[in-house]
């Protein structure tokens, strides 16, 4: 049993070999999680028993974008349809939305200041767009950008990868003001790049890979934020991902969760299928509505601890 810190997370990776002896137990030291990497088959039915959920390591989040953009939104829910019709209302009476299909040097570092900004207010940010600025600029990749300018201010942006080898863009960084962002501007700027998405030919989009532990480096309310926006997420070896790997994982602790914890894991006995499951890590009772979603076979909450799976709490 190996412990490290991931981004303030104490995990024990354990190999196959050691589940039978417990090691996690007996150690004098913090453990948030245990994690099995790549879990056999065989030991899937012991591993449950014991609280583990067999999940993809990440989730990509991706929607086909469809003929145009008034039927993706017919595919929503009426309060979500109406959210977002009128965060683009308002985006588009008070600020100047502009699209570059290729990045200027300097409105890229103007939208990276932003970005930094945001991203220094999370207690676990890590500034990942600034490591790709150069990429962005001059290739192998192509970029594109939509940006929203209050007057010569810059209100929120983001930039978009384009993959035709996968008939897909993949929205991969955003930031916007604080003024902006309760007005729901990423609403109007994904809009934005799913628009130039579809007048170039693509037929997917992915909002984002994200770990499949909500609440540690992404908070909780992530996820019924992109299921109101139409995005259902998927494995990411299943979204063209060849590191994508499964995982067994124990949340003994949620100490170092911001709230509640979510992970999808796979539907026991039914991995090939791909259907997932919500669990929610809780102690304290928690809305499991909020998280419900047709993809989902179920959403249970459970809390943190050994053998927790046992004492699921299914939603109502």
């Amino acid at each position: 049993m190996r412990i490290t810190d991931h981004h303030g997370l104490a995990v024990a990776d354990i190999a196959p070999e050691e589940v039978a002896q417990r090691p996690w137990r007996g150690s004098d030291q913090h453990i948030d999680v245990v994690r099995l990497p790549h879990p056999p088959d065989d030991l899937l039915p012991e591993l449950a028993g014991l609280g583990f959920v067999h999940k993809p390591e990440l989730l990509s989040w991706r929607a086909e974008l469809g003929p145009d953009e008034e039927e993706f939104l017919a595919r929503l829910a009426t309060k979500p349809r109406q959210d977002i019709r009128r965060s683009i209302q308002r985006a588009e009476a008070a600020l100047t939305l502009t699209v570059h299909d290729t990045l200027p040097a300097p409105l890229l570092d103007r939208f990276l200041d932003l970005y930094r900004a945001r991203v220094a207010e999370m207690t676990y940010g890590i500034t990942i767009a600034c490591r790709y600025r150069d990429a962005m600029l001059d290739g192998p990749d192509k970029y594109y950008g939509v940006f929203a300018m209050d007057g010569a201010e810059i209100a929120g942006g983001c930039l978009v990868r384009e993959c035709p080898d996968e008939e897909m863009v993949r929205i991969r960084f955003s930031a916007v003001t604080e003024e902006w962002r309760r007005a729901s501007l990423a609403r109007t700027l994904y809009f934005g790049a799913m628009r130039v998405a579809r007048d170039k030919g693509f037929k997917w989009v992915t909002l984002g890979d994200e770990p499949n532990l909500y609440g540690h480096l992404t908070k909780m309310g992530l996820f019924p934020f992109k299921v109101a926006m139409g995005f259902h997420p998927v494995p990411s070896q299943d979204n063209h991902d060849p590191e994508g790997r499964d995982l067994a994982d124990l949340v003994l602790t949620g100490t170092h969760l911001s709230g509640p914890g979510l992970m999808l894991g796979y539907v026991p006995g039914r991995r090939h299928e791909r259907q997932l499951t919500g669990y929610v890590i809780s102690d304290e009772p928690v809305d499991l509505k909020r998280i419900a979603a047709p993809f989902l076979d179920a959403v249970v909450q459970v809390p943190p601890g050994e053998r927790a799976a046992s004492a699921a709490v299914p939603l109502p």
